[in-house]
């Protein structure tokens, strides 16, 4: 299924970015994503942390039913323990939804603010790769920052309203969490590795509408570039998160271009 062997080719690409990464002179690269990311984590966590608390707060004084009057016998035994066990639900849930929230943000908080590295980055790697040389424009530099901008905060509520509509799902028919999670998990790889991918199309004077439609097209490479992403960007220890951040968006942004040449490559072969 091309779903499939796209999503292979996706992910093993940016996998054979690791040689390139050194032979071609890429490495210094790695550092950039790290310095940002550190800052940006700072600030989402300290303040969506801040904002799911202040949330509680404000909605505590209408969870722990004080006010419910005693001469209701079985109410009035069982009301401690079902304010507390309430509010301690909504407060998960809450941050919950802020986690998510947060994530997804600084997911592409992070985007946003490399789009022009990522966007240098990929052009490097094709003249590498291809022996070609993109001459360097200032204004046309702009206008592939702020397109890259564009898309990463178009995919980031796209993410956004599709993860929530698969949380609602989950909370009204629990049973099919074992479908949502999993299946919002490939939703998030695949807009992510949408907005690397982009970094090509845009360089290619793709417009909006033709970009759009063309990682539709090959959607399968998207979600396998995303998933690099994602899963060094989640990597479990701290070490691991250094790692993973350092080489994540760089493997995916080198990855990216690959599988853009292969792409453009076999339209040219087919046609």
């Amino acid at each position: 299924m091309k779903l499939f062997s796209d999503f292979g080719r996706g992910f093993t690409n940016c996998f054979r970015a690791f040689s390139l990464l050194f032979e071609k002179g890429l490495w210094p690269y790695i550092f950039y994503p790290l310095l940002i990311w550190m800052a940006i984590w700072v600030a989402t966590l300290y303040g969506f942390i801040a904002l799911a608390d202040y949330f509680t707060n404000l909605i505590k004084p209408y969870l722990n039913l004080e006010n419910v009057g005693n001469n209701i016998e079985w109410l009035a035994f069982i009301k401690p323990k079902l304010s507390g066990a309430f509010g301690f639900i909504i407060l998960w849930i809450l941050k919950l939804v802020f986690w998510f929230i947060g994530s997804v943000f600084s997911k592409y908080l992070l985007l946003i603010f490399l789009s022009p590295l990522f966007s240098l980055l990929s052009e490097r790697t094709e003249e590498k790769l291809a022996d070609t040389k993109f001459p360097f424009h200032f204004i046309q530099f702009i206008k592939n920052i702020f397109r890259g901008i564009f898309m990463s905060i178009r995919n980031f509520f796209m993410e956004l309203i599709i993860g929530f509509g698969l949380w609602m799902i989950s909370i009204f028919i629990p049973p099919l969490f074992f479908i949502t999670f999993p299946l919002g998990i490939i939703i998030g790889w695949y807009f992510t590795g949408f907005s690397i991918m982009d970094y090509n199309c845009e360089r290619h004077q793709f417009n909006i509408k033709n970009s759009i439609q063309f990682v539709k097209k090959n959607r399968g490479y998207a979600i396998g570039i995303g998933c690099v992403y994602c899963v060094f960007m989640t990597l479990p220890t701290l070490t691991g998160d250094l790692i993973g951040i350092m080489f994540g968006p760089t493997l995916a942004v080198i990855g990216a271009t690959i599988s853009f040449l292969q792409i453009r490559k076999k339209e040219v072969s087919s046609s």
